[in-house]
């Protein structure tokens, strides 16, 4: 009879404790990935915590590191005063964030017909969204100011101007028309990304979804509105917050394009001058400085609060399919 031969039992317990180590090494580094990364984010929002409650007796007190002995609300009184807040805030409301919202339904348009139709020049016209996302804005930024003050449709309004000898162009500049026609027209702030993203995801689709719709009879508007946006949440999603924390955080087309109703992020960057010229506010711009940071970020903290679960899953799921 031939003898079975039972396995080496010693040999299997040392690879599992090695597959073990290697697994718990593993971990170890992942969580201190996470960690670095976490007190790298953290640590300045922390700073702007601790100085933004002190008293100004505390602000050049060096035994006072990151616990302020007394807390107060005065320094947020005074940022909401100097940044004029909540007239500032719809302002931004009113031009950034509703140019952004208006990308994220104009740039999912675009998308879904360079992800579905063939047309003549598509390999073409998707070149061009992918030099949108490598060329940055600041290097368009100076002919674009030029062409919304004196807005003009293929010169039609230069020669009825000339034939009447009368400057009728437009200027658009100190309006939201500077950020909500671009967007109108899928060609916005960080446009180029967001078609791609779209792009990706729409590939992915089930094309039966579609072919249904049309036995039923819907046109490929109506498709693309009852089947194609109900499927796509998770895109529209990422996208829309990407779109409207780029929007928000927008500095450099908002100072060049708006005068008067400037966004938040114009009316922070000058923020000292405000203090400066308030009397008696100078000896503690450090806190109020600090304060008026925490007031910018807290709407879009807020908001990323609300839908970061959806967030997180979609994330996953967006720019990698197809």
């Amino acid at each position: 009879m031939k003898k079975l031969k039972l396995p080496d039992l010693k040999v299997k317990s040392t690879y599992q404790l090695k597959r073990k180590g290697v697994s718990a090494v593993v971990s170890v580094m992942r969580y201190a990935f996470l960690i670095a990364i976490g007190y790298v984010v953290l640590i300045q929002l922390i700073y702007m915590c601790s100085y933004a409650f002190r008293i100004t007796d505390e602000v050049n007190d060096a035994s006072v590191v990151w616990v302020p002995k007394t807390y107060t609300l005065e320094n947020f009184k005074v940022a909401l005063e100097a940044l004029q807040y909540f007239k500032v805030l719809i302002n931004t409301l009113g031009v950034q964030v509703l140019g952004g919202l208006i990308e994220v339904f104009t740039c999912s348009v675009a998308a879904y017909g360079f992800a579905r139709y063939n047309f003549r020049g598509k390999k073409f016209f998707f070149a061009i969204v992918i030099l949108m996302i490598l060329v940055p804005p600041q290097m368009t930024a100076v002919s674009m100011s030029l062409n919304y003050a004196y807005f003009d449709l293929f010169g039609i309004l230069e020669f009825i101007g000339n034939l009447i000898g009368k400057e009728i162009r437009p200027n658009l500049l100190n309006s939201g028309m500077v950020f909500w026609m671009p967007s109108l027209f899928g060609v916005g702030l960080r446009s180029g990304l967001f078609i791609f993203i779209y792009n990706q995801f729409f590939k992915g689709l089930p094309k039966e979804l579609e072919e249904a719709a049309y036995i039923d009879g819907a046109n490929a508007f109506t498709t693309f509105i009852r089947v194609v946006l109900p499927s796509s949440g998770v895109a529209f999603l990422t996208v829309t917050i990407f779109s409207v924390v780029w929007h928000w955080n927008d500095y450099y087309l908002s100072i060049l394009y708006l005068n008067d109703n400037q966004p938040l992020s114009v009316s922070l960057s000058k923020l000292a001058s405000s203090i400066y010229n308030m009397s008696g506010y100078g000896s503690n711009s450090i806190s109020y400085s600090m304060a008026a940071c925490i007031l910018y970020i807290l709407p879009v903290i807020v908001m990323y609060l609300l839908l970061q679960r959806k967030f997180i899953a979609s994330i996953d799921r967006v720019g990698i399919v197809g």
